[in-house]
C-alpha cells in the first residue's frame, strides 16, 4: 500500500506526458486550440505532482526523473512544433506533403527546433544540480510554454482566424475593415503572418532558457514583505492584466486599443520577463536559484 501511496505523484506526471502527446497530435491535425487545452491541463498536473509529492512525503529520484522527461515533452517538443508549424504556415507548405517542400523551407522551419533543443538542455542540466533555491536562473520550461502558446490562441479565439494559409497584406486589410480591427489589431495580425517573427521567437526563448538570468518564481518563504516583495509584484501585475482584461466589458473608452482580451496572456508573460529583468539588477544577488521542478 505504501508503493502505491509513493507513486501517486507518477500517475500526474504520466497525464503530463499524455497532455504533450495528445497536443502533438492535435497540432498535426489543425486543432491548435485543442492543443492549447491539452497544455493547459499539462501545466495543473505539473503543479499537482510536485504538489501531491510533498503532501504525500513521496519525493523520489524516480519522480525527478520522470518529471523532466515529461517536461521535455510538454514544454519542450510541443512548443517547438507549434513554432515549426506556424513557420510551415507563413511559407504557404502546410498543406503540402513534406517531400515535396524545398529544401530552404525545412531549414527555415527548423529554426523552431532551438526551442526542444533549448528545453532539454535546461532540463538535463538542473537535474544534476542540487538543492532547492528561492529563483528560477533563466526562463523556465512552463513559463516559456506558455508564451507559445498564447499565439495560436490569439489567432483562433482573439482573431478567428484558424491561420493555416499565408494571409497577404491586402487580404488583412479588408479582413480588418470588415470586422472592425483597430491599427494594432491589423498590425498585430500581420506580425504574427511573418516568419522571421516565429524565427526570431524562437531565437530569444531558446537563449532565455539556457541563460544565468534570475526569473522570479511564486514559491513563497511565508507571508512578509521582506522576503516575498517580488512576488508580490508579481501577483500585483497579474492582478492589473485582469483589470485591463474586464476594462472593455464595464466602461465604455474613449479611446479603442483593439482586441485585448485573449492578449492579456502575453501581456502578462511579456510583464513577468521585466520583472525579472529588473529583479535580476536589483534584488536577484541576494537571493538563489530555484529548480525547475520546484
Amino acid at each position: 500500500m505504501n508503493a502505491i501511496i509513493r507513486f501517486v505523484p507518477n500517475l500526474f506526471t504520466l497525464g503530463n506526458v499524455l497532455m504533450g502527446f495528445l497536443a502533438i497530435i492535435f497540432i498535426a491535425n489543425e486543432r491548435m486550440l485543442s492543443a492549447v487545452v491539452c497544455i493547459g491541463i499539462a501545466l495543473v498536473l505539473d503543479f499537482l505532482d510536485g504538489f501531491v509529492a510533498r503532501l504525500l512525503h513521496a519525493q523520489s529520484e524516480l519522480g525527478k526523473q520522470l518529471d523532466s522527461l515529461a517536461d521535455a515533452i510538454t514544454f519542450g517538443v510541443v512548443p517547438g512544433f507549434i513554432l515549426f508549424q506556424m513557420i510551415v504556415i507563413t511559407k504557404g507548405y502546410y498543406f503540402v506533403e513534406i517531400n515535396e517542400w524545398p529544401f530552404p523551407v525545412l531549414l527555415q522551419a527548423s529554426v523552431a527546433g532551438l526551442v526542444p533543443m533549448a528545453a532539454v538542455f535546461r532540463l538535463a542540466t538542473f537535474n544534476i544540480q542540487d538543492g532547492h533555491q528561492d529563483h528560477f536562473l533563466g526562463l523556465p520550461t512552463p513559463a516559456m510554454t506558455m508564451f507559445v502558446v498564447s499565439i495560436p490562441l490569439m489567432l483562433e479565439a482573439n482573431y478567428h482566424l484558424n491561420f493555416y494559409h499565408p494571409l497577404s497584406d491586402q487580404f488583412i486589410q479588408v479582413l480588418g475593415e470588415i470586422r472592425k480591427w483597430d491599427a494594432s489589431d491589423m498590425w498585430l495580425v500581420a506580425l504574427l503572418n511573418e516568419t522571421i517573427t516565429y524565427q526570431i521567437i524562437a531565437l530569444i526563448l531558446a537563449v532565455l532558457l539556457v541563460s544565468r538570468i534570475p526569473m522570479l518564481s511564486l514559491k513563497f518563504k511565508g507571508i512578509t514583505w521582506a522576503l516575498n516583495k517580488w512576488r508580490y509584484f508579481l501577483i500585483g501585475w497579474a492582478l492589473v492584466c485582469y483589470v485591463i482584461f474586464l476594462i472593455p466589458y464595464f466602461w465604455k473608452l474613449p479611446i479603442n486599443y483593439g482586441l485585448i482580451d485573449y492578449l492579456i496572456l502575453p501581456i502578462f508573460m511579456i510583464g513577468y520577463f521585466i520583472l525579472s529583468f529588473i529583479y535580476a539588477t536589483f534584488g536577484g544577488s541576494k537571493e538563489t536559484q530555484l529548480k525547475d521542478e520546484v
